[in-house]
């Protein structure tokens, strides 16, 4: 993609004009705009472009996903459109906001809203990971160039679990962000979820109360729910304020006074009702892996990929989350994906070796590497994987026996590090046969992928860009 300014103004064009878009930002692979009227857009013109791989509305969202050159084409839109009509990168913009209250919707605008919040801090989280490889790479269990009792390999550890213990901090702000609140408000009322005393204070003290309320004794470090919805609230709360006067939007006795409104609410309320969510999202995944057993991490790895084109998959990275701040570990949800991931990179080396196109070809490449050094999907999904369905379910099968093989060797995952082969990291941990088993079942999983593909093939005529059925 080498003309970003032609492919620019057409893209502009199809989706209904600049005076069409709200509101544009991106991802990783992906714009995303706000359009005033969805029917301007040209879909069909739009995804026969070479450089687009497909297309998606999700939550009134119109996704374009164009690959890894997505910012170099980001970059040239912006000034062909006004400025008002561009947020930031991984933006923070509510869409559908003039639309009417809609019960169906809801489901979907929670979690619109609880991925503005989470993503942001995945990097930080993946950052995070790495550093906590550090310590157990140099430490005894494998270099054993630090000694346990060494204060580098202790002040390596701590660094490393920084993130994850004052995780309510670092979403305090990106929630803060996106609900358009005082971020450095959201900020306050993080810290005052992992504050030490408070923390002792619920520890200790049986009828803790607040204004005479009784508080919930729960423990917040490395929380996700309870502080993504008291920063919600206190939004909330900041704009009622705000409707009463202009002077009120500046005026920081409102700043205080919403605090002092969400203060009962967040300790007696929000905070106790996020607990319980955050228990019964982990509980519904430990009942498929008790119901299913190693079949259920085969059946989390099947649906991860097809999770992704709906944009649920950050629901149930949303429990690794949880799982990894709380436990310090996740056997189900990273782990049925790595098997997904790994399945990625067999289609797609298969379809370049089996391909007679020489486009198809360096797209199998291409997609393969991807995947294995980026981390990026989406090539290989809206590539190869929906337009070729035998593709798909060699895909679907390795990642099943993948995901099953690594569900009974009972593996787990220390920390997130992506989507890349740079995941196996993440599973160094206690015992280095939980690596071994988990390079193991997947590879096995990725080399039936592969097989699979050789021995079936794909028909090259029939494959369209969205066309999963050929």
């Amino acid at each position: 993609m080498n003309n970003f300014e032609e492919l620019s103004d057409k893209i502009i064009e199809l989706v209904g004009g600049k005076s069409n878009i709200s509101y544009l930002t991106h991802c990783v692979t992906r714009l995303r705009f706000n359009l005033k009227d969805q029917s301007l857009v040209d879909v069909e013109k739009l995804e026969s472009l070479d450089e687009v791989m497909g297309s998606q509305l999700v939550s009134g969202q119109f996704q374009l996903i164009i690959g890894p050159q997505v910012e170099g084409l980001y970059e040239a839109i912006v000034p062909r459109i006004s400025s008002e009509s561009v947020v930031e990168e991984n933006g923070d913009q509510n869409y559908d906001t003039k639309k009417g209250f809609d019960i169906k919707s809801i489901p979907s605008k929670m979690l619109t809203n609880m991925t503005a919040c989470i993503t942001p801090v995945v990097p930080l989280i993946i950052c995070a990971g790495f550093l906590k490889i550090v310590p157990i790479l140099f430490g005894p269990m494998l270099l054993g160039l630090l000694e346990e009792e060494s204060s580098t390999l202790t002040i390596l550890t701590l660094l490393g679990d920084l993130a994850f213990h004052y995780l309510p901090i670092f979403l305090a702000y990106t929630t803060a962000k996106h609900f358009k609140l005082n971020p450095f408000i959201g900020l306050l009322l993080g810290v005052l979820l992992v504050n030490p005393d408070l923390m002792n204070l619920l520890e200790n003290g049986e009828n803790l109360t607040l204004f005479g309320i009784p508080i919930y004794p729960a423990d917040y470090i490395g929380s996700v729910l309870p502080i993504i919805l008291i920063v919600w609230v206190a939004s909330l709360i900041r704009k009622a304020f705000n409707k009463l006067s202009a002077k009120a939007a500046k005026n920081i006795a409102y700043d205080a006074l919403t605090i002092l409104i969400v203060l009962p609410i967040a300790l007696c309320i929000l905070g106790p009702l996020g607990t319980i969510l955050s228990d019964y999202v982990m509980a519904f995944f430990m009942f498929v892996y008790n119901v299913f057993g190693p079949l259920g991490i085969g059946l989390i790895a099947v649906c991860y990929l097809p999770l992704i084109l709906t944009g649920m998959h950050h629901a149930i990275n949303l429990a690794s989350i949880m799982a990894l701040t709380t436990t310090g570990a996740d056997s189900i949800v990273l782990v049925g994906a790595t098997a997904a991931w790994i399945s990625v990179i067999g289609v797609t080396l298969g379809f370049a070796v089996k391909a007679k196109r020489k486009q198809n070809k360096n797209l199998g490449i291409t997609s393969a590497f991807m995947q294995a050094f980026v981390g990026i999907t989406e090539p290989a999904l809206f590539g190869i994987l929906l337009p070729y369905k035998r593709v798909f379910l060699a895909h679907m099968i390795g990642s099943f026996i993948g995901g099953s093989l690594l569900g009974f060797f009972q593996v787990k995952i220390y920390a997130m590090l992506g989507s890349a082969i740079v995941i196996y990291g993440g599973y160094l941990g206690d015992e280095i046969s939980n690596l071994i088993f988990a390079l193991v079942g997947s590879l096995i999983g990725a080399i039936i992928s592969f097989v699979l593909v050789m021995v079936f093939g794909f028909d090259e005529k029939k494959a369209g860009k969205t066309d999963i059925l050929n």
